[in-house]
């Protein structure tokens, strides 16, 4: 399967329209936003219209992406005095011209021959009686409607065309009941009005019209009159398409389709010739659509709505190809340039560019029923293995290659929370709600629950984290007496619990190989009543375990010994919910919606990642480059280089889909990562082209495994002008 991702590219502000009020200061202050907007790709030309009647106009690239001058301003257009509503553009007239239509009733031309010697209005034009809401130009006509309720056709009646710029004067006005208007009026007879307009051209060019009680006219020329009369287009059909008023028509080129937006929340494709619906959509979060553009090339159309949501529709497949939220602001208007893929999106204050990027390659898992809460995966001689346990309460086992379940395993009593995956014992631990540990066997896919000697549960509320850690040879004296055949080392067994207990189990291999779990210790890791532990990590670097929980606070514990607390770190301003560890680095997620970067030997804050407007659910240092993915419950999964030692990380992919994200693990062998989701899909995604860690490849500066920077003083006196806003408190043994 493959999905569409939206890309930032660059974007455009201006004191004069970028500072956002609440809707009652704006009010009172009478602040000024962004009503329209337009973009000149042949020209590199991109125009703003506001509220107060202002023109701004960047000199940007062909594709939009950034300004020919970097410190280059916006230039002011000062003509209009009222709400610019509409602009549009003619490259056939006089070298290529602009008009614009404003509440202040009046439409300007500009000359856009030579725009960087200035851009002056060379002609306006008056003929309405109320704010002009839409333009549109063919056909030797320049078309457009107002509040008064006309839609006016202008022709340029200069003499012999003589003057260097047309001069425009009516030749007809149309109303919505034409039967009613009478001769000489300036307003229509009845409070209605064309909304919108647009023109198919042609040998017979044809008009259609939405209106505000939500019908469609169109007009089509007088074949009997001769051009000497005044009547120019007569009214052929007029049908009720929408219940409210329609915003929004378009035509499309070479397509016999129609598109119209109505306040009434609905998006419909019309057959132009018929005028029969073929197509029509509700929006999916109950507000109006605002606008729409076309994809010619992929035979899309784009719609944008009041909440910043963007849309996607094949008319041929009558489906939604995506809908994603691109902003909390209203999209005023979208523009889609087909050569760059590049989306221009109008909000109050400010136009966003983004590139759409289509044919990103996933595959969906669907077995599971409920939540994904944890993954794993692990290399086999025949390829690869993932194991995933969800809240439906099952264990299932997958071919990483085919992506096919080979093997479920069901938990028939209580709700599974946390899972972890040994791999020299090969089993499956999980945790439970009700504060059970099972140990899960692979082969004979039996379970055994983990208890005390005495056979009592360790701990008295759900288990939110495990970890595994693998105890080498020499660690400790307790590495060196094991009982595991083939000698020394074992793996270990963290648990951490609601009930703010941190317990710890060996795991060894018996003589017949089955894999026994014995409790050693547990105490309590979090003394405030409502300081659950949410997560768990342990470093092999320094041999710690950190410990994150409700009051955002990050603590670290030595591995052996009883409640030995190294360290706090502070800094989150809410609670920590994920780790990732690389060598002496540690990274958390948290509620606040960032990730936060530690030096743990130290405690460094080394610095703040903001990739994500929500709570960052899961985070993976990928051991191939070193490179860290981070999701969050938006259905965003983001690639970034931690760049130790910068100020900044670098972005260097998003993949997104609309689910919420909760769990991420990695397959190296085909080099794909795997997102469990809310709904309990699992989503597969290539690793991005730029992350690859092969040779020549430039690697990240977060050093991966085990390396760490030198701990001499010489050497780390380059973190100091990084940011210590983290803060280190030792704490001595109790």
């Amino acid at each position: 399967m493959t999905s569409i991702e939206f890309r930032p590219v660059s974007s455009f502000t201006s004191p004069l329209f970028s500072t956002q009020k609440s809707a009652r200061r704006a009010a009172r202050d009478g602040a000024v936003t962004a009503s329209s907007c337009l973009f000149v790709a042949k020209r590199g030309l991109l125009f703003v219209g506001l509220t107060d009647g202002k023109i701004l106009c960047w000199e940007t690239d062909r594709n939009c992406v950034e300004r020919r001058t970097k410190d280059s301003k916006a230039r002011v257009l000062d003509e209009h005095k009222g709400e610019v509503r509409c602009m549009i553009f003619e490259e056939s007239l006089c070298q290529g011209v602009m008009f614009s239509g404003s509440a202040d009733r009046s439409i300007k031309m500009w000359d856009l021959s030579d725009p960087r010697t200035g851009i002056p209005c060379v002609q306006s034009l008056y003929g309405h009686g109320g704010t002009v809401l839409s333009l549109e130009y063919g056909s030797d006509m320049l078309l457009s409607s107002s509040t008064d309720g006309f839609l006016c056709v202008w022709r340029d009646q200069s003499p012999a065309k003589l003057l260097r710029f047309p001069a425009f004067t009516i030749r007809q006005k149309i109303t919505p009941e034409p039967l009613r208007a009478q001769q000489g009026s300036t307003r229509a007879p009845k409070e209605t009005w064309f909304l919108s307009i647009s023109m198919r051209e042609g040998e017979a060019p044809s008009i259609f019209a939405g209106d505000s009680e939500g019908y469609v006219h169109t007009f089509k020329p007088d074949q009997v009159q001769e051009n000497g009369g005044d009547q120019l287009f007569l009214l052929v059909s007029k049908v009720k398409v929408h219940e409210l008023g329609v915003s929004k028509i378009s035509t499309v080129p070479m397509e016999s389709f129609l598109f119209t937006l109505s306040y009434d929340q609905k998006f419909k494709a019309l057959d132009s010739l018929s005028g029969q619906v073929i197509f029509e959509e509700s929006n999916q979060c109950n507000v109006v659509f605002h606008s729409l553009t076309w994809d010619y090339e992929n035979k899309d159309v784009i719609l944008a709505d009041d909440k910043g949501n963007i849309g996607f529709y094949n008319l041929y497949m009558e489906s939604c190809v995506v809908w994603k939220n691109l902003t909390d602001e209203q999209l005023i208007h979208i523009h889609y340039e087909p050569a760059a893929h590049r989306l221009l999106l109008l909000t109050p204050h400010s136009m966003k560019v983004v590139d759409v990027v289509r044919g990103v390659k996933f595959s969906e898992l669907k077995e599971h029923t409920g939540p994904v809460v944890s993954m794993a995966s692990r290399p086999t001689p025949q390829g690869g293995l993932l194991y995933t346990a969800s809240m439906d309460n099952t264990i299932r086992m997958w071919d990483t290659d085919t992506l096919e379940c080979i093997k479920s395993l069901k938990e028939k009593k209580q709700e599974i929370t946390a899972m972890v995956y040994l791999p020299r014992a090969n089993v499956i631990v999980t945790g439970h709600e009700n504060s059970d540990l099972k140990m899960w066997s692979l082969d004979c896919q039996q379970e055994a629950c983990l208890k005390t000697v005495g056979g009592q549960s360790v701990h008295s509320n759900t288990i939110s984290s495990l970890i595994w850690a693998n105890i080498a040879v020499g660690s400790s004296p307790e590495a060196h007496s094991s009982d595991e055949p083939g000698g020394g080392g074992f793996e270990a067994l963290i648990a951490g619990s609601y009930d703010r207990q941190l317990s710890f189990w060996k795991v060894t291999m018996t003589s017949d190989g089955t894999a026994m779990g014995k409790f050693e210790r547990a105490f309590e890791a979090h003394e405030e009543v409502d300081d659950e532990i949410l997560a768990v990590a342990y470093s092999p670097a320094t041999g710690s375990v950190f410990t994150g929980g409700n009051s955002g606070v990050i603590r670290k514990w030595a591995f052996w010994g009883v409640r030995v607390q190294e360290a706090e770190f502070e800094g989150h301003e809410d609670a920590v919910i994920c780790f990732a560890v690389d060598g002496n680095f540690l990274f958390s997620g948290s509620v606040d919606c960032t990730v936060r970067i530690w030096e743990t030997t130290r405690g460094y804050e080394l610095k703040v990642v903001r990739v994500h407007d929500v709570t960052v659910q899961a985070l993976l240092v990928i051991s191939d480059s070193g490179f860290v993915a981070s999701c969050a419950g938006d259905g965003r999964v983001v690639f970034w280089d931690p760049k130790i030692g910068q100020p900044e990380v670098a972005t260097l992919q998003t993949y997104a889909q609309p689910e919420e994200f909760r769990a991420l693990a990695y397959v190296s062998l085909n080099h794909t990562i795997l997102v469990g989701c809310e709904s309990g899909k699992i989503i597969s995604f290539p690793l991005p082209d730029n992350m690859g860690g092969g040779d020549g490849d430039e690697l990240p500066q977060a050093l991966s495994g085990l390396q760490t920077p030198p701990s001499t003083r010489g050497k780390d006196e380059g973190y100091e002008s990084l940011n210590l806003l983290g803060r280190l408190k030792p704490a001595a043994a109790t």
